[in-house]
Parts: C-alpha cells; structure tokens; sequence
C-alpha cells in the first residue's frame, strides 16, 4: 500500500504545482504595444479629460546642494491641492511652519519659495527648464504630459514601455514620455534641452484609485532627479499618503495662492 500512497501523493503534488505555476502565468499581463503616436496621445488625453479637484497629503524628501556645495538632505510633509495643470499648489511644513516651502502654479505664473532657503521666485511657466523652483510645473506634468511644446510626435516601442517622443518646433527633443503598456498611464517623463542627455527625469509610481473614485487613479510616489551632464546633481521625492476630491471655496483660493510675507524669511530672499 505505501508505494501506492506515495504515488497519490506523488500526482497530488504534481496537480498543485501546476495549479500554481498556472496561476502565476496567468497573474503576468501581456499587453498589445499602441500602433501610431495618435493613438497614445488620445489615451493620455483621455485620461486628463477624467481628471477632478484633488487633495493629496504625504511626505516630501529633497537632497539639494547648500552654498557650501554639500549635499543636504531635508524632509517634511506636504499637502497639495489640485484643480488642474494650469492650477494648483503644493506646500511644505518646515520648523513648524506650514507654508515654508511652496510651490504655485496659477495660470500662466508661477511662485516658487523656500524660507529656510531664503528663495523666492515668480515668473512665467515653462515646464521642463531650470530647476526645482523655477520649475514647479513639472510636478505634476505627468498628469497631462503632452504639452503644446510637442510639435513633432514619435512612437518607439520597448518590451514593456511605449515612449511618445516629442519634438519642438526646431526639431530637438523636448521630452520623452513613458507609457505603461497594461495601465495606460505616465511611468516617467524625460526633459530634453535639445541634448543627448535629459536634464529632468521625473518618475510616477504606485498608481492608486483616488478615494471615493473607481476610474480615477493617481501615483503615490513621485521622483524628480535633476542632472547635470550623465550625473544627478538633485533629487526630490515625494511619498503621497492619501489622495481624495476636493472642493474649494473662494476664501480656501484666496488663502492658498496669496503671496507670502517675504520677510518673515530666514534669510534674505534671492
């Protein structure tokens, strides 16, 4: 009897193990590539079209050089709110002060400040260019990648990844966008300023649905790496904790896009 017992056991074994291999095969998605540069943009697009007022918490880490050229490292959390690309805020609390670092995009302006830092900047957006003060649109230019910079727009094709690669009116790279292949949305865009190497990389992971939403979904951590050449000279990443619709009031508008007091300052702003 043992030898038959054995046997049993033997096939029992067997049968689970193909169910398990069966079940991993089938947990790993294979996904058709997009055919045309026209396609993609009008998935991306869809998906900006289906996008609402947000209201995201979490926790930001920026590794950035001092005046003395060290690498300093800082953390604090954030809390963002979102109306659109064209309007939206991010504020850092630092030192037990809520707004010490903000970022602003209000139309077509921009106004970026660190008090610890003593910076503070306003001027025109233009995604893509300068660093992470002069550029708070890139933060969220994941959400609506395709921007009127693409004039010319390219379709390459990687194992997993399908990459819009957009051209400016001169022909240069502007910026390539990474698409995943499955979930249809952002991976990673590359800043190009008419280079071999990109001057941004921004990375959205860890998509979510927002609370309270079954289609909408949103990355819970974002990476920005700043280079200089081939090497990375910055980097900020935030954590998002918890990402939910909003709805503003006029008083709410007034109080999260008015200028600072630029002297209350540690130091004295550039």
């Amino acid at each position: 009897m043992l030898p038959v017992r054995q046997g049993i056991c033997r096939l029992f074994f067997l049968f689970l193990l193909a169910v398990f291999l069966t079940g991993c095969a089938a947990q790993k998605r294979s996904c058709p590539p997009f055919t045309s540069a026209a396609e993609a943009t009008a998935v991306l697009k869809e998906y900006s079209s289906g996008l609402k007022p947000l209201k995201a918490t979490g926790n930001c880490t920026l590794n950035y050089k001092d005046e003395k050229g060290q690498t300093t490292a800082q953390s604090f959390p954030v809390r963002i709110w979102f109306e659109s690309t064209k309007k939206f805020c991010l504020y850092g609390d630092v030192m037990f002060d809520a707004k010490a670092v903000c970022f602003i995009i209000n139309g077509d302006e921009f106004r970026a400040y660190a008090k610890p830092m003593g910076i503070y900047m306003t001027g025109k957006t233009k995604a893509g260019s300068g660093d992470y003060f002069s550029n708070p649109a890139v933060l969220v230019d994941f959400l609506e990648p395709v921007s009127s910079e693409c004039v010319d727009i390219a379709l390459a094709n990687s194992k997993d990844n399908d990459i819009l690669i957009c051209k400016d009116s001169g022909g240069c790279i502007n910026r390539k966008i990474f698409i995943d292949r499955c979930g249809h949305f952002v991976k990673k865009i590359e800043y190009f300023n008419c280079s071999e190497n990109p001057g941004l990389v921004v990375e959205s992971e860890e998509y979510k649905k927002v609370t309270g939403e079954k289609n909408l979904l949103f990355p819970r951590k974002l990476i920005y790496r700043h280079f200089e050449g081939q090497k990375s000279s910055e980097r900020m990443q935030i954590k998002i904790d918890s990402v939910k619709l909003w709805q503003a009031n006029p008083a709410q508008l007034k109080a999260l896009f008015s200028p600072p007091d630029v002297n209350s300052f540690q130091k004295e702003a550039k």
